[in-house]
């Protein structure tokens, strides 16, 4: 079922770009970038039904953990599509009105390197809680477990993915550069996520936060599935929580928004299923 979300979340961006995406500087190689994608799927398809090897069926059966990273980042290309501008205002101000002070300019008071350091490594270690995570569910023999992890995973992301068009949000670390009179600093970890700013990380994408929904997906269903792994995953994904807002990669609501979306993600894996299943036995 994976392999079907996979194939179908391309044609579905093939349309909507081809439909909406006039607008575009770079349409044409979105497009190419999805029909890419879709042929390395049906690659790793046809690779783990000539090869009955365990090892084989396990690698190319987790291949969607590794398109999330190209569907990330070419949905940085279709930010723009609708809009020309970012709805971060609007985000700010309704914060301010219930907070009083923007949460991001109050973490400020906790600057140590060390609290940063943690932070940031919750931040940046979720991109491997993804393959450790459905990894370990597959190897322990929880097949149907890991699928539901990972399709869940993946339903989340591609939600998340089309909405960064549809409600482009720069996020706090470029709409309120102004405000903060605190510069963070850290070691290794820091130093990682200041590559991430400067390198693969999208200028706007921060609604919902993306982050937050796979944390949410890996949360819920470790705790459903394998307590062991829940109270190993468990304090690398507070800290996330966490880390998005102190490291002013997001705002609130794109945290709230994520963990909505991740829960969606988990609850439409079941009707989803159900379809496949009678859909292969008509």
């Amino acid at each position: 079922m994976p392999d079907f979300i996979c194939l179908l979340y391309c044609a579905i961006q093939v349309i909507y770009v081809l439909v909406f995406g006039f607008r575009l500087a770079d349409q044409m190689l979105v497009i190419a970038v999805y029909l890419g994608c879709a042929c390395f799927s049906l690659a790793c398809v046809a690779i783990r039904c000539k090869y009955n090897n365990s090892t084989i069926q396990m690698t190319f059966s987790l291949y969607p953990v590794l398109l999330f990273i190209p569907f990330y980042l070419i949905s940085g290309h279709q930010i723009p599509m609708f809009f020309n501008h970012f709805f971060d205002i609007y985000i700010i101000n309704l914060e301010n009105s219930i907070f009083g002070i923007h949460p991001t300019i109050w973490f400020q008071q906790f600057n140590d390197p060390l609290f940063t350091e943690w932070m940031m490594f919750g931040y940046s270690f979720y991109l491997m809680l993804i393959p450790i995570t459905t990894g370990w569910l597959y190897y322990s023999g929880k097949k149907a477990e890991s699928e539901h992890t990972l399709t869940s995973l993946m339903i989340s992301f591609y939600f998340c993915y089309i909405l960064f068009s549809l409600i482009p949000v720069a996020g706090p670390r470029l709409a309120m550069t102004d405000l903060y009179t605190v510069k963070f600093s850290g070691y290794i970890f820091k130093s990682i996520t200041e590559a991430m700013e400067a390198g693969p990380m999208l200028h706007g994408g921060a609604f919902p936060s993306a982050h937050c929904s796979a944390a949410t997906v890996m949360l819920l269903l470790s705790y459903k599935y394998d307590k062991k792994l829940f109270f190993w995953v468990m304090p690398v994904i507070i800290t996330l929580y966490i880390s998005t807002v102190y490291g002013r990669y997001h705002y609130p609501i794109d945290v709230l928004a994520g963990m909505i979306v991740g829960i969606f993600g988990i609850k439409l894996y079941h009707p989803i299923k159900r379809w496949w299943v009678r859909f292969n036995l008509d």
